[in-house]
């Protein structure tokens, strides 16, 4: 996290159910906070950006570092960033990820508690974890908080795998959207010139799940 600071950040060490303590900082201090979670050999810092402008939209953001936990036990790390925003003072908490972030972020919306306020799901499909290589549709399938799905439709994750896990989800407050002609993947949906619809349906969803 020490490479890419950010003026105000607020670094915090989060005790994992067992697994080690996880670490990251929180930038704002709204009462309504996003926590987001990185893509496979990425880094907190590829999130940088999006976080410093959900903190000028009003959010409190948590960004985090994973631990040593894998597989379904990572849910337990983002259980811990969770609790330690609450105890911050956040009263609602969205998930926001790219790719296996996504994943952690979707699986962490049926298991959480006390459940969160919503979950965004950026590019995660067909299986989660490059090691175990888990089926995500029967996870979609136990997911009941508002949900959004974003995907470039021509990113190498093949979109109908988004759709089939995203018609896999039971909840009634869900939204997919494909950002057309876009190869990007992950938080690379947020930026450059293709950003604009994708960044749009985040910060509308953010901000009707989160108010």
């Amino acid at each position: 996290m020490a490479d890419c600071p950010a003026p105000g950040a607020k670094p915090f060490t989060a005790p994992v159910a067992g697994g080690t303590a996880v670490s990251g900082v929180q930038l704002g201090n709204a009462k309504r906070a996003v926590v987001l979670s990185y893509e496979w050999g990425g880094s907190p810092c590829d999130w940088s950006g999006v976080a410093t402008e959900l903190v000028a939209r009003g959010y409190r953001v948590a960004l985090w570092e994973y631990g040593t936990l894998t597989g379904l036990d990572r849910v337990k790390e983002l259980q811990a960033v969770v609790n330690q925003v609450r105890a911050a003072g956040a009263t609602e908490v969205v998930l926001v990820g790219g790719s296996v972030g996504g994943c952690v972020s979707m699986i962490g919306g049926s298991m959480i508690t006390p459940a969160v306020s919503g979950v965004a799901v950026l590019s995660c499909a067909s299986w989660y974890d490059v090691d175990h290589r888990m089926p995500t549709t029967p996870l979609a399938a136990k997911l009941r908080v508002p949900t959004l799905y974003l995907a470039g439709d021509r990113d190498s994750l093949p979109v109908a795998e988004v759709r089939k896990d995203f018609g896999a989800v039971p909840a009634k407050d869900k939204k997919l959207v494909v950002v057309p002609g876009s190869t990007a993947h992950g938080v690379e949906l947020l930026e450059g010139t293709e950003a604009a619809a994708a960044k749009a349906a985040l910060f509308a969803f953010l901000d009707r799940v989160s108010r």
